[in-house]
């Protein structure tokens, strides 16, 4: 019967036609751009997203690299303050050798009767001038030294002075008398043998 009704109005099935196409078209039209929407702003969420993770990485890597200059900085401070530690003790025992040395002598001096002139060094020697009234007590004085320094005090010149002294130069190399002298002065400041 409905075959029948279209055949009677074949207008108002071209117009079901056209109503049907354009409902259609109105309908992907609408779903089209409700997809097209939702997937532009699921985009943009995910835009955000990722600024958001890049500012957060950003941050980090900015810290970190921070952290790192600030390490390589207090590395370099740590060395150059251990250097300057070595130099310190260095220094101290340098002073410690001589102050040693110098005790040693000003014993002996006081003992034997001597009396101490200059005392000279370089980089490899020690130069020790002095008088004595008694060439035999220089002598004693100068075996005691050697035996205490562990090295050799060698007499390098010895001559008259007025009034029947004698001068001596005694030499040793520095080396040897900082070991020796920075070494606890337990012979050096015991009673005379």
């Amino acid at each position: 019967m409905r075959a029948l009704n279209l055949l009677h109005y074949p207008s108002l099935a071209r117009q079901q036609k056209v109503f049907h196409r354009w409902w259609s078209s109105l309908a992907g039209l609408l779903l089209g751009g409700a997809v097209a929407w939702g997937w532009l702003q699921w985009q943009d969420i995910q835009t955000l997203r990722l600024r958001q993770t890049q500012s957060l990485l950003q941050a980090s890597l900015t810290t970190r690299n921070q952290q790192a200059k600030e390490a390589v900085q207090g590395q370099t401070q740590l060395r150059l303050q251990a250097a300057q530690l070595v130099q310190l003790r260095q220094i101290a025992q340098h002073q410690q050798a001589w102050a040693s040395l110098h005790d040693l002598l000003q014993m002996e001096a006081r003992r034997s009767g001597l009396q101490l002139g200059r005392l000279q060094s370089d980089a490899e020697k020690i130069e020790l001038q002095g008088t004595t009234a008694d060439a035999a007590a220089m002598t004693d004085a100068q075996q005691r030294l050697t035996e205490q320094l562990d090295h050799p005090l060698g007499l390098v010149s010895i001559t008259t002075g007025p009034h029947a002294s004698v001068d001596f130069v005694w030499q040793t190399h520095l080396p040897a008398v900082q070991a020796a002298s920075s070494a606890p002065p337990s012979r050096a400041s015991g009673p005379p043998p």
